[in-house]
């Protein structure tokens, strides 16, 4: 037993690699190529797919800078890079390049402070865990908080250049994705003001870290307002923003998903109409910003006791991984003559605290939720590693640390199983669409799985494809759209809707409502399917 304890020590105290950053970005490139080639990587929604389409003007016809989610000075640079070489995908190679730079710099900071073997192993884990999963579900917000989280690690870093760039890699984590950004601030702050290594000594230093806390916002917070004027110069462009606004405040609110749920009816607007915008395929010419806002108003009135149950929804979710973390929280907390427990608690609070405010009105999806634990996951490796003196501690710390990868690892294996599913999908569907030519069509919620799609070869499949595509949903009253989307449209025009056969009834709902608002009978019919879609035309009826 002695000598097992001997091993044990003698293992886990055991030098690590000096790493320098040409040697991290170097093997990061290889790791990210391989997985990228092995896991195929694939986008996590149709989101970015959309928001690609609209920058490389496979959308519009020409490329364009309102990518809606990020921010138009990230969305200039993206329209400048179409322009000059249309032949590549510069959507997708930029988040790559973000992903290998945030990854390796991430791997180079940490490891330079965790000097045995056996810590740097616990960090390449975490980082080919967390690595795996954003390219199974390759997606913007998990992006712009691996690049916010790499930006912050060079906070750590002596000299003046690194932290310059540290401020610069965080801005561009907030333009890709502003409130990513932000929860992944949240958390890593209290680790600044409270340093991991030692007690802050002076009031001087604790003003001093408040400064530069505040220099890391100044620039992302300017770089919003410049978004939201570019938006405002633009009456058709600020319409959309602010009716998107609400409705995704409405499609992503758990309050609205029970009132569709549970209520047979509605005071502000008839609950078939809010059905469809639930459906993400609602009617703007009736159910405007002015009718969505009284919607939202009156979820907003409902009792916070009411919201707080959106608490325990979201903490049962991701139960097996909480369980971990706050285990791991406990037992390093309970180390005695340590130094780092205020910034560990008060990161730990943030985390909790951050996501609660988020689950009271909206859903905590698994990339909001991934973006939050990744700087409270590498806090946690930096004081297992380098502040643990009991070997037991390390080893039981060790074992939950293990044990929150291995959640985050089912994760990634069940979303592989549904993008592997995607990808034999997405190509049956984009040849049935290839029989129709000069035509508007429009996908009925997630029907078309866009996210199926190769992320390096979205531009030259809709380049091919004679269709022009209406996208409801996040893109309803963008004027990208040429005021081309009410229910109206789908019959006088006429839109061609593609959907999953499985949401077939929800076409119902949209004839009710096209009887009630424009008293017009619809007929539908099946022009083209196979086993799992179909793609449906709603006719007038004749007598």
């Amino acid at each position: 037993m002695d000598r097992l304890i001997r091993l044990v020590t003698l293992f886990m105290s055991k030098k690590g690699v000096t790493f320098t950053y040409p040697l991290a970005l170097g093997a990061w490139v290889a790791i990210f190529l391989f997985m990228s080639w092995s896991l195929s990587i694939r986008f996590e929604t149709n989101d970015d797919v959309v928001m690609l389409m609209i920058s490389s003007g496979a959308y519009s016809g020409t490329p364009d800078f309102h990518l809606v989610f990020i921010n138009v000075i990230y969305g200039f640079l993206l329209k400048g890079l179409y322009f000059i070489l249309p032949g590549l995908e510069w959507y997708t190679i930029l988040f790559c390049l973000l992903h290998i730079i945030s990854f390796s710099i991430i791997l180079w900071v940490y490891s330079k402070r965790i000097t045995t073997a056996f810590g740097q192993l616990l960090l390449l884990l975490l980082l080919l865990v967390l690595q795996a999963r954003f390219i199974v579900g390759f997606q913007f917000t998990t992006t712009a908080a691996i690049v916010a989280c790499a930006g912050l690690s060079l906070y750590f870093e002596r000299g003046k250049k690194v932290k310059i760039l540290g401020l610069f890699l965080f801005l561009i984590g907030s333009l890709i994705r502003f409130e990513a950004a932000m929860l992944c601030f949240g958390v890593y702050a209290p680790v600044m003001m409270f340093p991991l290594s030692g007690r802050i000594r002076s009031k001087r230093q604790f003003l001093n870290t408040g400064l530069i806390l505040f220099a890391i916002l100044v620039l992302p917070v300017l770089a919003r307002g410049v978004d939201a004027q570019v938006y405002k110069h633009n009456p058709e462009w600020q319409y959309y923003v602010d009716y998107n606004r609400v409705r995704g405040a409405l499609n992503d609110n758990p309050n609205f998903a029970k009132l569709l749920n549970d209520s047979p009816a509605c005071s502000v607007a008839d609950i078939n109409d809010l059905r469809n915008l639930g459906n993400f395929i609602a009617d703007p010419a009736v159910l405007d910003l002015h009718v969505i806002t009284r919607v939202k108003e009156s979820l907003d009135a409902k009792p916070l006791f009411d919201k707080f149950q959106n608490i325990k929804t979201w903490i049962c979710f991701y139960v097996d991984t909480i369980v971990c973390i706050l285990l791991l929280i406990l037992l390093l907390m309970l180390e005695r003559r340590v130094t780092y427990r205020w910034g560990l608690l008060f990161s730990g609070l943030s985390f909790f605290i951050l996501l609660s405010w988020v689950s009271l009105n909206a859903t905590v999806k698994e990339r909001v939720f991934l973006s939050s634990i990744v700087p409270l996951m590498l806090i946690i490796t930096l004081l297992i590693t380098c502040y643990q003196k009991k070997i037991w501690k390390i080893i039981v710390s060790s074992v939950f640390y293990l044990l929150t990868l291995h959640t985050i690892i089912m994760q990634t294996a069940d979303m592989y199983a549904v993008k592997k599913e995607q990808r034999r999908i997405a190509d049956k569907q984009i040849n049935l669409i290839q029989r129709f030519i000069d035509c508007d069509f429009t996908p009925l919620g997630a029907g078309l799985i866009l996210e199926g799609l190769n992320p390096f070869g979205v531009t030259s499949v809709f380049k091919v494809l004679n269709v022009k595509m209406i996208i409801n949903g996040w893109m309803t009253q963008i004027p990208l759209n040429c005021e081309v989307d009410s229910h109206l449209d789908f019959v006088e025009k006429p839109i061609l809707i593609f959907l999953a056969k499985v949401d077939a009834p929800v076409l119902h709902d949209i004839q009710y409502c096209i009887k009630k608002n424009y008293q017009i009978e619809t007929t539908l019919e099946v022009i083209a399917e196979d086993e799992l879609s179909e793609i449906i035309v709603i006719k007038k009826k004749t007598i």
